[in-house]
């Protein structure tokens, strides 16, 4: 292998690298939140918390992998065309061709461990995680129910339990109430004195009633009522998600399969199984693809450099990943053959990628705005140093004058270089994480946007509204690797070791960063104290509308069952339920009261009003 083809691949490698554990960083985040809810809710022993995040790995690697390699292409060879290294190599007889040659080789390699991850690997991860997933809820399900809490985890059911008495193998509970939502206009109610509650196999919990009764209102009639009273009563429920989700996103049982279960024709979901199967051999092949629209757009971009190469990649993935989504939401439909919509992006993107060689060898492609957009984010960020060394030589001019105005010697000349670099590095790692938690987020929807016909500007209103959840729930990481990069930087550039040796300690280096991460923090308090709430519950509210689901209020979403005293009593005498609230008319729609005997926990009276008005 030539001195040349090692520096290119070393350059295109360590790029993809970053790229690729940026993106499988950012996608796995995203299902963080679900794999820690289970595991803290389930009591999951270390082993299984590492089986899950290992597990969790191979399936995000199939998307991301394509992503990699584009990444790896674009940054490094607009950093070579950025330093005219570009220009060098081809006068020196280097042609297009060759450089398509050379990152062939990095393409190879992606798509060899895609396709081994895809047909073998991904699929035996899924299997193993829904295995721990049925093992952590059968085992744990009757024992994580709390006492005085509206437990809504199991599927079609709502749960309160006034006392818990945790046993080995089974866990008694006493005043029960446990409402039947198959039909939430008239739920079925059940009562008991007290429960006794195992495991029942199967993701299924089995409670031994004593002391209940059952009662239910006619939808149609609310004049019938229907009561029956028992002793004792065995009551199976489903141990399930209501939306049967598991631990991540994408972790499903079609995932799971091999290849000879997606080959199955008869099989009634066919369709799906063929889906899943032609996507496991078209996001390895992405691979190919994506160079060849990298290599062009890579080798000129001679403005930007690095810059130019991010923005690029940022378009070319969501106009991949859209294109990708939009051919599956179309073949399962049946509006196009599974092959030609699922290999529709890989189709468009390898005539793109033609028609740019061919157009790059005979003369430069014009990148336009995206290279001004490139180099404005590289000047940006090169900004600071510029500012820098203005005020430096403000200063000197100004030691004549008098000394410069500071409060405790804060900030100096030195703080202020700090947080400007900081705050570059801050705000480039943020927008990245949150671009990519974007566009992840709106491929989820494709699917659903396109079968139910979504507006495309009640489409944008979500993203818009689930941008502060991002920041808020991001910025926090994205201050750590800051911090990291900025602290990297300094010290790889010997400026530590130069302020050192001037006397200044490193806690005093650290100091404004210190100040602005007290300042990020106050902010963050606020911005979810004042703004973070409404936005959560317009996101929550339009994804409802773009998932088709029934209208509901997100007002108080954690509130539509509330319990109720009377006489200052601690023991609940009254359940509330209600299907809507307005908040601004503070009005209630179905609004349904159980009073109960205090004693006995049996149901005394049910009030029923189709609507109600809260002075």
């Amino acid at each position: 292998m030539r001195i040349l083809t090692r520096y290119i691949l070393r350059e295109l490698l360590s790029h993809a690298l970053l790229g690729g554990a940026l993106f499988t960083f950012v996608l796995f985040m995203r299902d963080l939140e679900k794999i820690l809810e289970l595991v803290v809710r389930g009591s999951a022993p270390l082993t299984d918390v590492f089986r899950i995040f290992l597990y969790t790995i191979p399936n995000t690697l199939t998307l991301t992998l394509p992503m990699s390699v584009l990444v790896g292409v674009l940054l490094g060879l607009s950093r070579l065309a950025a330093d005219s290294e570009v220009t060098a190599m081809r006068a020196s007889g280097v042609g297009v061709l060759d450089f398509t040659r050379i990152v062939s080789i990095v393409a190879v390699g992606a798509f060899s461990l895609g396709l081994a991850n895809s047909l073998y690997l991904a699929p035996r991860a899924a299997s193993a995680l829904i295995q721990i997933e049925n093992e952590l809820k059968q085992s744990q399900v009757s024992f994580e129910v709390q006492p005085r809490v509206f437990y809504e985890d199991f599927k079609d059911y709502v749960l309160y339990v006034q006392d818990v008495v945790p046993g080995v193998g089974a866990a008694q509970w006493k005043n029960v109430f446990l409402a039947d939502l198959a039909h939430p206009a008239s739920p079925l109610i059940t009562t008991a004195a007290e429960a006794v509650v195992v495991n029942g196999g199967n993701q299924t919990l089995r409670m031994t009633l004593h002391a209940g009764g059952q009662h239910q209102i006619a939808a149609n009639d609310p004049n019938q009522y229907n009561i029956s009273t028992f002793t004792e009563s065995d009551l199976p429920i489903s141990a399930g998600a209501s939306d049967d989700t598991h631990i991540t996103r994408r972790n499903t049982p079609l995932l799971a399969m091999p290849l000879k279960e997606l080959m199955r024709a008869s099989a009634p979901d066919r369709i799906l199984r063929r889906i899943e199967l032609q996507k496991r051999f078209s996001y390895p092949f992405a691979c190919f693809v994506l160079v060849l629209v990298g290599v062009p757009l890579g080798l000129s971009s001679r403005r930007g450099g690095k810059s130019t190469g991010f923005v690029l990649t940022i378009l070319l993935v969501f106009i991949y990943y859209l294109l990708s989504s939009i051919g599956e939401a179309v073949a399962r439909q049946g509006k196009l053959p599974v092959v030609v919509g699922i290999w529709a992006a890989n189709l468009v993107f390898a005539l793109a990628g033609t028609f740019l060689l061919w157009r790059l060898s005979v003369e430069t492609i014009p990148l336009g705005r995206l290279a001004g957009i490139g180099q404005w984010i590289a000047a940006r960020l090169k900004r600071g140093k510029t500012q820098e060394s203005q005020t430096e030589q403000t200063e000197i001019v100004s030691t004549d004058r008098g000394a410069r105005k500071t409060i405790w010697g804060f900030p100096l000349l030195l703080d202020d270089y700090v947080m400007r670099q900081f705050v570059a590095n801050f705000v480039l790692v943020l927008s990245s994480f949150v671009a990519l938690s974007l566009i992840f987020s709106f491929f989820e929807l494709v699917g659903d946007i396109i079968r139910n016909r979504t507006p495309l500007v009640t489409v944008g209103d979500y993203l818009l509204n689930l941008i502060p959840y991002m920041l808020y729930n991001l910025a926090p990481l994205c201050a750590l690797i800051a911090v990291l990069v900025t602290f990297g930087a300094l010290n790889r550039t010997s400026e530590i070791t130069a302020m050192k040796a001037t006397g200044i300690s490193l806690y005093r280096i650290a100091a404004p960063v210190l100040v602005l991460a007290a300042v990020l923090a106050a902010l963050l308090f606020t911005f979810d104290e004042f703004y973070l709430p409404t936005a959560n519950k317009r996101q929550e509210a339009l994804r409802s509308v773009i998932k088709a689901r029934p209208a509901q209020t997100f007002s108080r979403p954690d509130r539509k069952w509330i319990t109720g005293q009377t006489n200052g009593g601690e023991d609940p005498v009254r359940i509330f339920y209600y299907q809507f609230f307005n908040p601004d008319m503070n009005s209630f729609a179905n609004l349904t009261v159980f009073e109960f005997d205090s004693n006995t926990f049996a149901l005394k009276r049910r009030i029923f009003a189709s609507s109600a008005h809260w002075n």
